[in-house]
């Protein structure tokens, strides 16, 4: 009797301590309800988030392609510190905290700080992708009709093509001769420049379309720009300024984006609208955050790709070119190189793949789960597919506890069934690299505007740089959704 009594008053006392722990650590470090953020921010940090907001606007209205967002990245990082991987690297370049970039075919980058420790045990990576979708240039682009000269496109990822009627379009891009020289082109962005224009039918002679469906309004082949009243005249003003032939665009890289630069939505000014959110704002947040790091214990890696869009090529996330830096900075550290070596670094690291989610629209719920879609303003967001597409849970409960305890606010997104889209996580997963999809919530995604939150893109920011290991303020309450 007396044994029993004691194993109660043993019991009780434990869980009287058991409580007591789970209470003191969730005061330590609480998770306050999900919300809009803007009225938990202090008023420096409301100036700081609307200051990273307006840089954003500045550089993703210079960025339009995946060559000129490689452009900004480069200057952005060089100011930074970062100096250009070389060719032959050796064991000095390597030190703990040198800063680096590197660039494939000039249309991914990769910036980098060597951490304390080797890289054989791990790094920390945000990934994200350059491209966007457009339309883009057949090889023989030049076609007449009644006297019209039009641009022959094609699309790059999908998008709704009604939306790209009736507005002003920009050329930009890069075409390669066969002589080795190459010429930029940039025709809609300076002050005086002409643009090119997709021209929709009247209301009043437009009844025999009537019937065409939402995504059949305007048809692919007919997203024909026009280039010039006659063929003379758009030959000879392209011969003019950029010295070009017929024949040197069947070696062009060339995009049709839409000419209009980013803007504040709303009278708070607390939204942006802007072309090409997806996927470059993960981009600037995520190779602004790596500029703040100093000396991280894991090497901190941010990693801008190609061609997500579409799936990948040689400047893409199945290219090789990721692993062969990899092994190139492990070969510098230990002198030696294996692929066993690789192998177990690519297992001890982890990665945010960040790309953007659709936030709920306000005009149009339907599709969207009220308690389970993200919101504009409450933060940066996990993604939750299911399916087997979504993070293990204890790397999931890691990277959250992470961002609670440095005051980064956060949600989560899943979808209806039948809804969504996909990421490149896949071949980080693939990789045995533990991975999760992160971004933020957008509206009127895949269109020539999509909106986005200020604060949503300065909390990912700020998440970014605990990440990678970057000195972060004290933290403040949060929100988890």
């Amino acid at each position: 009797m007396k044994l029993r009594a004691r194993f109660f008053v043993a019991a009780a006392a434990f869980s009287f301590v058991l409580v007591s722990g789970v209470r003191g650590a969730c005061a330590q470090q609480p998770e306050a309800q999900a919300g809009p953020v803007w009225p938990k921010l202090s008023q420096p940090q409301r100036d700081e988030a609307m200051r990273f907001g307006d840089d954003f606007k500045q550089f993703i209205g210079r960025a339009k392609s995946e060559l000129t967002f490689v452009v900004e990245a480069v200057k952005l990082v060089e100011a930074g510190g970062f100096k250009k991987w070389p060719a032959s690297p050796r064991k000095a370049d390597v030190v703990p905290g040198s800063r680096w970039y590197a660039v494939n075919r000039d249309r991914t980058i990769v910036a980098f700080i060597v951490g304390s420790d080797p890289l054989s045990g791990g790094a920390r990576i945000v990934n994200t992708h350059n491209d966007s979708v457009r339309l883009e240039l057949k090889p023989k682009p030049f076609r007449q009709s009644f006297d019209i000269q039009l641009l022959d496109t094609t699309t790059h990822g999908q998008l709704k093509n009604y939306q790209w009627v009736n507005r002003p379009l920009a050329l930009v891009g890069r075409v390669s001769k066969a002589d080795g020289t190459s010429v930029t082109v940039d025709i809609g962005h300076a002050a005086g420049d002409p643009v090119l224009l997709i021209p929709d039918l009247a209301p009043h002679v437009d009844k025999d379309f009537l019937e065409r469906k939402n995504r059949d309004v305007i048809g692919t082949e007919e997203l024909d720009p026009i280039l010039a009243s006659t063929a003379d005249a758009a030959m000879k003003a392209l011969k003019d300024q950029y010295g070009l032939t017929r024949d040197d665009f069947l070696s062009a890289d060339l995009q049709i984006v839409p000419a209009q630069m980013p803007v504040d939505v709303g009278l708070d000014h607390q939204l942006v609208g802007a072309y090409g959110h997806d996927d470059r704002s993960n981009g600037f947040a995520a190779f602004r955050a790596v500029l703040d790091v100093k000396n991280p214990r894991k090497t901190a890696i941010a990693y801008g790709v190609n061609n997500e869009e579409v799936n990948s090529w040689t400047t893409g996330v199945n290219s090789e070119w990721f692993r062969t830096l990899l092994a190139e900075i492990i070969a510098a550290q230990d002198g030696t190189f294996n692929d066993l070596t690789l192998r177990h670094a690519l297992r001890a690291s982890q990665v945010l793949v960040s790309d953007c989610t659709t936030a709920l629209n306000p005009d149009f719920p339907q599709p969207f789960l009220p308690d389970g879609s993200a919101r504009l303003g409450w933060g940066l967001v996990f993604k939750e597919y299911g399916a087997g597409r979504q993070a293990d849970a204890e790397f999931f409960a890691q990277v959250r506890r992470l961002l609670t305890e440095n005051g980064v606010h956060w949600q989560t997104h899943s979808y209806k069934a039948g809804y969504g889209g996909g990421t490149i996580a896949q071949w980080f997963a693939n990789a045995d690299i533990d991975a999760i999809d992160v971004g933020i919530g957008v509206l009127s995604m895949h269109s020539p505007m999509d909106v986005s939150a200020k604060v949503d893109l300065w909390e990912l920011y700020r998440g970014f740089k605990a990440f990678l290991g970057a000195p972060m303020p004290a933290a403040a309450s949060t929100s988890a959704r």
